[in-house]
């Protein structure tokens, strides 16, 4: 049992890391044999796999091709960014409250970093996946900063959704810019501990974002 559940893990962190890494695309039926002998483990604990996958929606499953990347629906996004609010907007307030720590100097730090670099995507290469990887990373980083396991496992499990529709919203012109200014925004509310209107940043930051993925689902 425990040698079957490591296998399945096994191949679990496989996908994922194939997900995380942009090395599955959108629309293509991948075969469960294959990749299985790909991920080095037998059909049983991949196709477990695969099934935890369908049910944290990373994936479809069709019983006669194999799976695909899941198809978003208008239901993702809501639910998606529903959930984003919740978590973000306690993690910042956290942050910019506990900011005079060790640990919270360490992680306004990150924050910048990934600020700079998004940044510097902007001035050289443009390219809407690298940038949508370091606003994931940016994002990310204040939840794990308040230090809690669950919601990090969720966080997780919205891995791909929230990376699939960050994609999508910088498709819409100018928007890299204005991700940008909003996080410099953010980072100058929190270092200054202006809470109310950190809240208020954060539910426009979101919406604006989730607004562009509504209408281009629509579309």
């Amino acid at each position: 049992m425990k040698d079957t559940q490591m296998l399945q893990s096994k191949a679990y962190d496989h996908l994922i890391g194939l997900i995380k890494d942009g090395k599955l695309r959108e629309g293509e039926y991948y075969s469960l044999n294959k990749m299985a002998q790909e991920a080095g483990v037998s059909r049983t604990p991949f196709r477990d796999a695969v099934l935890r996958l369908e049910q944290e929606r990373y994936i479809d499953i069709f019983p006669s091709k194999g799976f695909t990347l899941h198809k978003m629906t208008e239901e993702d996004i809501l639910e998606t960014y529903q959930l984003r609010f919740a978590l973000e907007t306690y993690c910042f307030k956290q942050l910019s409250i506990h900011l005079d720590t060790e640990r919270g100097r360490q992680y306004y730090k990150k924050l910048s970093d990934k600020l700079e670099s998004q940044y510097e995507i902007i001035d050289t290469s443009h390219n809407s996946e690298d940038f949508a990887r370091k606003d994931y990373e940016f994002h990310r980083s204040v939840v794990q900063f308040v230090g809690n396991e669950s919601m990090l496992e969720i966080y997780r499990r919205f891995m791909y959704r929230i990376f699939w529709q960050t994609v999508t919203s910088f498709l819409q012109e100018g928007r890299m810019e204005d991700t940008v200014k909003e996080h410099r925004q953010i980072m100058d509310m929190i270092k200054n501990h202006q809470l109310t209107e950190l809240e208020d940043l954060i539910m426009d930051h979101l919406n604006i974002a989730q607004e562009i993925n509504l209408k281009i689902i629509k579309n």
